[in-house]
Formats: structure tokens, C-alpha cells, sequence
């Protein structure tokens, strides 16, 4: 009877999960020339991708022990690439260029997924590389405009829920969506544009929507600010120096920091242009049934502004609850500003287990929707803006803003640990990622 339920059960898991795909040939098949040349193509697509450097790093040496048996050396710094195979293999590359695209992500991620089992020639690897970092978002701008402001709704209803901020938050997403399209026709524009978004947003919230929705100027603005928000490279650059990769996090970190005060720049000059809001009482907040429809909200957002491969969105939608919902659990038990930690750790073994199911997208993808919406940049920026614009605010508070920040890249360093830790002691079935490079 144990037999047969064991067999039943076998059956059912080699149903679901995605099969490993099988090595072409032994190692030093092919040139080391060439192999370095496939290291430094897939090593800059995971950058541009925002991939952390340390993780950049392993995953380049265990594709490489696929490839060659010769000594490799790696160097990885966040627009660096510098690679070593052998005595006759050197490549190095450079890159500014970072995408928030979820399905190129996916696609290079599948690509180095068959490289760490030699399931893919470095030539086929080199090309599929290539058309990946090239691929055009999915949604045309007006649409991708639209998921912008669907996001920005639903970052209002997690962080100032209320009814009366509702089409403020619309109406400022739209007008901050349609400025996020101007960087791509035109990149040389992107370094001044969080300031003229800041800038732009802040004197239209405080001439037609602060008043009507009887709300304070940051808690308006801040959510329709997530694209410009640098949480992304602050938690990133504190996950890099939790891994002693010192040079990588303090260039992000720093980096983060000057986005950060481009932002703060462009409200301070936006209230001196419009004038200041008068005080207002905070508005009724919605009950806390709204936690469970933002997350839906947010989930088709990001599904569409992000440009996510199809058919992710159930499961973008669920990452992003498992790290929401298990926030909003820590928030009960301890301080707001160290609740990210939890959902942080609890994302990371949910998308890593998720990645194993033939219908899933890879992890990087359902990982990367998460960060998004546990929103670190959100605190810092309130927190500075306030500061700039002669609020009330003193240490306290951007302490609470740096532990927040901390507390997300400590969950993830831990969730990945422990994840790795259980996951090479169990003999469950692995698999990994058995995608088509087309």
C-alpha cells in the first residue's frame, strides 16, 4: 500500500514539475575563448536585470564548471563585468543600462538556467542573449501608462488607504506613468526625470488633489512616485554588503541616495512654486479588507507596467501576497519598520519552490514583483521630503527608514540561506527550468 502511494505521489510530482534538461557534452567541449565571451554576455544581461553582484558571481562560476575545467576568475561590480577562463579567455564589459522589464528577466534567466547544466552551446547562448536584452516591452506606452496608474492605486491602498485619495492617486499615476515613458525614446532625459516627476506631481497634488482629498501632500504623492522611488537599488545595496560584496553596495547604496535626493529636490521645488498645503485631518481609512484587494490591484499593475511574461500573473499575484499578507502579520508582533524582514524571508522560499511548477515563471520574476511591493523606498522618501519641505522630523525618524531597508535585505540573505540549507539536505525532486530559447 506504501508502494503504490509512493508511486501515486512520484506520478503526480514528475506531472507538475519542470524536468531538468540534460548536458550537450562533457566539459572543455568548446573554446575557452568562447566560453568566456558566453560568461560576459549573460553575466551583463543579469546585471542590467538587477541582479545582486554576489549572486551574479556564483551563478557565472557554476555555469562555467559546465563548460571548461580550467581555473576561472570572476569579477563582478554593478556595471562591471571582468572575466578570466584559463591562460587565453578575457572579456571585459561595461553597462549603465538597467531594465525593470519581469519578461526579459525571465528570458535571461532561463537562458543561464540551461548554461549551469550545459544544456545550451555558449553560440546559442551568446545569441539568445543577445535578442534577449533587445526585446521590447510587451504593452504599447498608453497601455503600459494605464498599468502604471492601476500600480500607483494600489500602492495608495496599502500605504494611505482611503476613499477620497482614490482618483488623486489615478490621476497623479497617469501623469507620472506617461513621464516614465519619455526614458525611453529619450535616455539622455532619465537622470532629470524623478526630479521633474517630483516636481510636477507635487504642484498639481497641491493645487487640485490634496484639498479634495482632504489628505497631507506627502501621503498623496508618495505612492505615485514608486517608479522614481531607488528602493530597489538601497535594498540591493544592502543585500550586497550583508554579503561582504563592500564595493557593489556602497556604489548602489550611494547611488540610491542620490536618486533619493533628485526626488526630495523636486518636491521641495514644487512646494516652493505652489505654495504649501495647509494642514489637513486625515482622511477615514478604508477597513482592512483593502490589504487583500491592493494586493490584487497591485499584482495587475505591476503584471502590466513591468511587461511580465504570460501567463504570470496568477503567480505574480500570489508572491506578492505571501509578501504582503506575512508583512502585514510581522506588523502585529513588531515594530512597522522591521516587518519587511519577514515578508522578505518568506518570498524568497515561495518563488524558489513556485519556480519548479511547469507553469510558473522563473523565480527572478515573482521575486523581483515582491520587492516592488513591499515598497522600501516609500519610508525614505516621506521621511526626507518631510525633512526638505520643513516638516517635523528628526533621527528617529530616518532611522526607522534605514531599518526598514535593512530589515528587507536581511530577510532575503536568511530566507536564501535557509532555503538552500534545507533544499540540498531533502531528496525531494529539484527539477529546474525547462524553457524554450527561442
Amino acid at each position: 500500500m506504501d508502494e503504490k502511494r509512493r508511486a501515486r505521489r512520484t506520478r503526480f510530482i514528475n506531472k507538475i514539475r519542470k524536468t531538468p534538461p540534460e548536458s550537450l557534452g562533457p566539459p572543455d567541449s568548446h573554446d575557452q575563448a568562447e566560453v568566456a565571451a558566453m560568461l560576459r554576455e549573460i553575466g551583463i544581461a543579469l546585471l542590467e536585470v538587477e541582479q545582486p553582484t554576489q549572486l551574479v558571481s556564483s551563478r557565472l562560476l557554476e555555469i562555467a564548471t559546465q563548460y571548461t575545467t580550467q581555473p576561472v576568475r570572476v569579477v563582478v561590480l554593478p556595471t562591471v563585468l571582468m572575466i578570466q577562463v584559463g591562460i587565453v579567455g578575457y572579456e571585459v564589459d561595461t553597462s549603465t543600462t538597467y531594465s525593470v522589464q519581469l519578461d526579459m528577466a525571465g528570458r535571461i534567466d532561463d537562458i543561464a538556467t540551461l548554461a549551469s547544466v550545459g544544456a545550451i552551446t555558449p553560440a546559442d547562448a551568446i545569441a539568445a542573449t543577445i535578442r534577449a536584452r533587445n526585446m521590447r516591452p510587451r504593452f504599447g506606452p498608453v497601455t503600459t501608462t494605464l498599468g502604471y496608474a492601476v500600480t500607483a492605486i494600489g500602492f495608495g491602498m496599502i500605504i494611505n488607504p482611503t476613499w477620497a485619495s482614490l482618483p488623486g492617486y489615478l490621476f497623479l499615476g497617469l501623469v507620472v506613468g506617461a513621464i516614465a515613458q519619455l526614458g525611453r525614446p529619450f535616455p539622455s532625459l532619465s537622470p532629470v526625470l524623478p526630479t521633474l516627476a517630483a516636481m510636477i506631481v507635487t504642484m498639481l497634488a497641491t493645487w487640485f488633489v490634496a484639498d479634495t482629498a482632504n489628505d497631507g501632500l506627502l501621503r498623496v504623492i508618495a505612492p505615485v512616485l514608486v517608479a522614481m522611488l531607488p528602493g530597489m537599488s538601497l535594498t540591493i545595496g544592502a543585500l550586497e554588503l550583508a554579503s561582504s560584496q563592500l564595493i557593489g553596495g556602497t556604489s548602489r547604496l550611494v547611488y540610491g541616495v542620490a536618486q533619493l535626493a533628485l526626488l526630495v529636490f523636486g518636491v521641495a521645488l514644487g512646494v516652493h512654486i505652489a505654495g504649501e498645503v495647509r494642514p489637513q485631518t486625515a482622511s477615514t481609512q478604508m477597513g482592512p479588507w483593502s490589504l487583500y484587494v491592493a494586493i490584487i490591484v497591485v499584482a495587475i499593475g505591476l503584471y502590466i507596467y513591468l511587461s511580465a511574461p504570460r501567463g504570470s500573473l496568477i503567480w505574480l499575484f500570489t508572491a506578492i501576497a505571501v509578501a504582503l499578507v506575512g508583512q502585514a502579520i510581522a506588523g502585529k508582533f513588531v515594530a512597522a519598520a522591521y516587518s519587511g524582514f519577514i515578508g522578505a524571508f518568506l518570498t524568497v522560499p515561495f518563488a524558489m519552490l513556485a519556480a519548479r511548477i511547469k507553469t510558473s515563471p522563473p523565480a527572478i520574476v515573482m521575486m523581483l514583483a515582491a520587492f516592488w511591493a513591499l515598497v522600501p523606498g516609500a519610508l525614505s522618501f516621506e521621511s526626507a521630503s518631510e525633512a526638505a519641505t520643513g516638516g517635523n522630523i528628526g533621527v528617529a525618524s530616518l532611522g526607522v527608514t534605514g531599518a526598514a531597508i535593512l530589515s528587507i535585505a536581511l530577510g532575503t540573505v536568511i530566507g536564501w540561506s535557509v532555503f538552500r540549507t534545507i533544499d540540498n539536505r531533502l531528496p525531494w525532486p529539484k527539477g529546474l527550468a525547462q524553457p524554450t530559447v527561442r
